[in-house]
Formats: C-alpha cells, structure tokens, sequence
C-alpha cells in the first residue's frame, strides 16, 4: 500500500503496520459522530478541512474537562493558537495540565503556569494539528498533518498505544516528556 502520511503523521503511522488494514482510502471524510462513537470505532483516518477538525477537537476538550483530564494541544501557527487562546485559559481550570505545540517564533504568552507552551520551530511538527487527552484505556485522540493550505490528512485513534507512541516521539523531537 502506498504511504498515506508523510513527515511526523507518517512516522506515527508506520510503527503500527495493522494501521495499514483500516485505512480506507475511499471513506475518508471525518464524520460528525459524537466522542463515543470515535472511542468505540478505535481507529479512523480521514482527510478534513479546518472546521471538522476544530468540531472533534473541542469534542476532545469538553473530555478532558469533564473528566479533569490533561490535553495536548497542537497547532501549525501562532495565529491558530490565538483563536482558542481565551478558551484554553478557561479550560486550565477544569483540567490538571495543557501542554500546547506550535511554531510560535519568539512570542510571549501570559498564562497559568499549568500551561505549557512548546515551539516545535525547525521540527515536522510545525504542520501538525493534533489532540490528545486521556480516556479511561489510556491516551487518544486526533493525530493529522496539513497537507495543502487548510487541509489536512491524518486519523483519530483510542488505541494508547498508538497516542502513547506519538507523545513519545513529540517529546524526543520537544525535548521534555508528555505525560498523559
């Protein structure tokens, strides 16, 4: 099968070679399920746009928050960043820790000290939007890449093993450990 990722999504998705099984190049539109139907479906690759994505993102806060869980967050630019900056500040308060990823140059934030901020400057992650908490199995979430300007490829998956595997490579090319 031809590689469907490339840069950090790849790397992700190769270590876990059944991923090949699942992914289904015809189905690939991200559906409007609720949180429980992603978890109960373990894996599903998808090709999305901006929106879906920030949909199953706060699907994936509203999680964390109602179950005072951590959240990583990343996202390709500062400017992305700044348009969930005032819920992120809300959200510290519901939640134990917010690490947040982005090519953010040398920008200052001012934010509760449970956040931190990590510049993924000259890493593959600076194209990289994903979200991740920890459920009652272990970590899951959404792991995708743009390919093109505001679209991006990638999948969802409540394998912990899989999330397990992504924060352990973010936090080798971060330098710091993601513990969720």
């Amino acid at each position: 099968m031809e590689k469907p990722y490339t840069d950090f999504v790849g790397t992700v998705w190769e270590q876990f070679p059944q991923l090949a099984q699942l992914h289904d190049s015809e189905n690939i539109t991200l559906p409007m399920w609720d949180l429980d139907k992603f978890v109960e479906s373990t894996y599903y690759n998808f090709k999305a746009g901006r929106k879906p994505l920030y949909r199953l993102s706060k699907l994936i806060e509203n999680y964390a928050q109602e179950n005072y869980k951590p959240l990583l967050a990343s996202f390709e630019k500062i400017a992305r960043f700044k348009f969930v900056e005032r819920r992120y500040s809300t959200i510290i308060n519901k939640i134990p820790k917010i690490w947040i990823v982005g090519d953010f140059e040398k920008t200052q934030f001012h934010l509760s000290s449970k956040i931190d901020v990590l510049n993924c400057k000259n890493t593959d992650l600076v194209n990289v939007w994903s979200v991740i908490t920890h459920g009652p199995q272990g970590p899951f979430g959404l792991i995708s890449e743009e390919f093109e300007n505001g679209n991006f490829r990638g999948f969802f998956t409540s394998d912990p093993d899989i999330c397990r595997y992504a924060l352990k490579i973010m936090g080798e090319k971060l330098d710091t450990e993601l513990d969720i």
